[in-house]
């Protein structure tokens, strides 16, 4: 199931490239985010009237300030140690029904991410337990665009799909003792997006 997803990823990754010089480019950033402090750039490309193709990056190595003590299994008291590092790559195909970059559309994505994630209050798993893995998926998503400039617009999308992970799963704090890792799929939400878009060409 694995080798799948990664072969869906490098395809798309191969479609994208083959239209990026010859088409309309616009660069985007999700506010939402940047929000958590991650870093996230993409990039937007018309492939045809109603096609177009986009590839996320998005990057966060910070650890979150925070005074909030867990107990660990031998009894100590250490700080929680909250963060949410990770590198994500999303590449996307998009299909427009009225035209390119103009209103609705239904996009097919692919994921893969590399995280650290532990200390943070939610969701409730991350809370005194910290993961660090590799996530793969796909998935669907619906999104609108507006466009408030000659070269700017703004865009909502929502996405959900299948993801699969490998993780080992640690105390929180630094250096947390190891407390088992395995791997698990589920259906989830994969996409909450408002982007700031900048049209190039």
């Amino acid at each position: 199931m694995k080798n799948i997803y990664k072969t869906l990823l490098v395809c798309l990754l191969l479609l994208f490239a083959g239209h990026l010089s010859a088409q309309q480019v616009g660069a985007k950033v999700n506010t939402l985010y940047l929000a958590t402090s991650t870093l996230n750039l993409g990039v937007d490309f018309r492939i045809a009237s109603q096609w177009s193709g986009s590839i996320l990056l998005s990057y966060n190595s910070w650890q979150f300030p925070s005074a909030r003590q867990v107990t660990l299994s031998n009894g100590a008291q250490v700080n929680a140690n909250p963060k949410a590092m990770h590198l994500l790559v999303m590449p996307e195909v998009k299909w427009w029904p009225c035209k390119t970059f103009q209103r609705h559309f239904i996009g097919l994505h692919g994921i893969y991410a590399t995280y650290n994630a532990g200390g943070l209050p939610l969701p409730e798993q991350l809370k005194n337990r910290r993961y660090e893995g590799n996530l793969v998926g796909v998935g669907l998503s619906w999104g609108y665009q507006w466009a408030f400039a000659k070269r700017w617009g703004v865009e909502l999308s929502l996405g959900a799909g299948y993801v699969y992970t490998r993780y080992k799963q640690f105390e929180c704090g630094a250096c947390g003792t190891l407390l088992s890792q395995g791997s698990k799929g589920l259906f989830a939400p994969t996409k909450v997006a408002l982007n700031i878009i900048y049209y190039m060409k």
